[in-house]
């Protein structure tokens, strides 16, 4: 284990005498972002496999070993776990789940794979190939990053719990929806051959139309609404899809939000 203290005021190892174990291992760094921690995490990693883990998240006891037997050998696949999403005290409130087997890189893309890079183990193999945690993203590091390791790698899954994630209270910023823009860009840069396509038009679309709920849930119709019409105009069914994998609530606001004034009312009816 690893433990990065990415220049704490107060050194990380002072809360870890205690424990007697040559297994741990504490890395001082200068300050410098979580992904410049992650990154130096892994330069100074000697193993086969990676998990991370943030400061808000607790891992689930044996999972590692668990998802460890997923691999089977083989060392170009991403084994995964589910996220029990909680709030500061710990308590549940939901599950973020998925149940894709095999190629995941385009349902990544479309935001259908729904798992957290801290519900994940890499193999060094896929982690070398992905390459450094991108220090410039802020809120989408984790997007990022998973999406490129899906690009050398299958997934092999499990839906019982790998991570609790504290989540903290947060609003939505034009640094969130920038980066992500930001994420989508990057991959097509990487895959030239795909610009102009239908996936690229999915894309944005998806992009709008989590916007669009996000927007929406905080109470923004205005926006909501107007992201919600952006999404429609590039791929109808991307609106619902984003709405309804979260919140059927979020699906009804967004249905009663746009219908009324929608110009494409029998694509969603």
């Amino acid at each position: 284990m690893i433990v990065v203290d990415d220049g704490c005021p107060v050194p990380v190892e002072t809360h870890l005498r205690q424990i007697e174990d040559k297994r741990l291992r504490v890395l001082r760094i200068e300050h410098g972002g979580a992904s410049y921690a992650r990154n130096a995490g892994v330069a100074a990693g000697v193993g086969d496999f990676f998990r991370f883990a943030d400061a808000d998240d607790v891992l689930e006891p044996n999972s590692t070993s668990r998802l460890l037997r997923l691999f089977d050998g083989a060392d170009d696949v991403v084994a995964y776990g589910s996220t029990m999403w909680c709030d500061r005290e710990l308590r549940p409130l939901w599950t973020m789940t998925s149940r894709i087997q095999g190629s995941a890189l385009t349902a990544c893309l479309l935001r259908r794979f729904l798992v957290r890079p801290f519900s994940a183990i890499f193999p060094r193999r896929v982690v070398e190939a992905t390459g450094e945690w991108d220090q410039e993203l802020q809120l989408s590091h984790d997007w990022d990053y998973v999406l490129r390791a899906l690009e050398h790698a299958t997934v092999r899954g499990e839906t019982a719990i790998a991570t609790y994630y504290r989540k903290h209270a947060g609003s939505l910023t034009t640094v969130a929806a920038a980066e992500e823009a930001r994420v989508v860009e990057k991959y097509f840069e990487r895959h030239p051959e795909q610009r102009g396509t239908g996936l690229e038009r999915r894309a944005h679309a998806r992009l709008e139309a989590t916007l669009a709920r996000a927007y929406i849930t905080k109470g923004s119709a205005r926006n909501g609404v107007a992201a919600a019409f952006r999404s429609l105009r590039l791929d109808p069914p991307a609106l619902f899809e984003e709405a309804w994998q979260f919140s059927p609530r979020v699906a009804g606001r967004v249905r009663n939000a746009v219908k009324p004034r929608a110009p494409v009312t029998g694509e969603l009816s």
